[in-house]
């Protein structure tokens, strides 16, 4: 199958925002994303691979202030980054740049984040969406006991089951052995170290 034309070279990139404009835009949302910040540290050896890396030049991302699933993993995104040699980070709001995001639908959908690795000839090594494996399946456990059981037909259950739902996902993730952040990030490396092969 022909991969899409992704309409992004290096003066459309560098429109985008790095890490620090994007957390200063934030607003509301601000705190929580930086409190993440400062929490999703990677691993000593996740560290050492990323430090590693050859061959990521350029990293975009495709966020939104309102979604959970950025708040919670793109702070990690952005420490992964910044442990690659020579690598930029630019983040872009998915629906102000829609030609890009439909490249990178998820299922049908435009889920985020999206990010997305290339080389410095800005073919493209690999994409991470959303969350991890194992962050997907803990949220469709909780959904089923909270948002699955709230009736349909009652917008204040709807509303209760829904603050529920994120207050246990935000738990998941402060877990004190930062077992979904590590995931991602065990993705994120199987990622690059697939295409790019292991580090010699």
């Amino acid at each position: 199958m022909a991969q899409l034309t992704v309409p992004v070279d290096s003066a459309r990139f560098s429109k985008g925002m790095t890490w620090k404009d994007y957390m200063a835009q934030m607003g509301e949302t601000q705190k929580r994303t930086e409190d993440n910040y400062n929490k999703a540290s990677l691993s000593a050896d996740d560290k050492k691979f990323f430090s590693g890396v050859k061959g990521v030049k350029y990293v975009l991302m495709l966020a939104e202030n309102w979604c959970g699933d950025v708040h919670r993993n793109s702070p990690l995104i952005a420490r992964i980054v910044e442990s690659i040699p020579g690598a930029e980070l630019r983040v872009f709001l998915r629906d102000q740049n829609l030609d890009i995001t439909d490249c990178y639908l998820n299922n049908g959908f435009r889920s985020i984040p999206v990010v997305v690795f290339f080389d410095a000839s800005w073919n493209e090594i690999g994409r991470w969406i959303e969350r991890s494996h194992p962050a997907t399946a803990k949220a469709a456990m909780i959904r089923s006991k909270t948002l699955d059981m709230a009736p349909k037909d009652d917008k204040a259950k709807q509303d209760a089951a829904m603050n529920d739902f994120r207050a246990q996902v935000n738990a998941e993730y402060a877990a004190p052995d930062n077992a979904l952040w590590r995931a991602a990030a065990g993705e994120v490396r199987t990622l690059l170290e697939t295409k790019l092969g292991p580090k010699k």
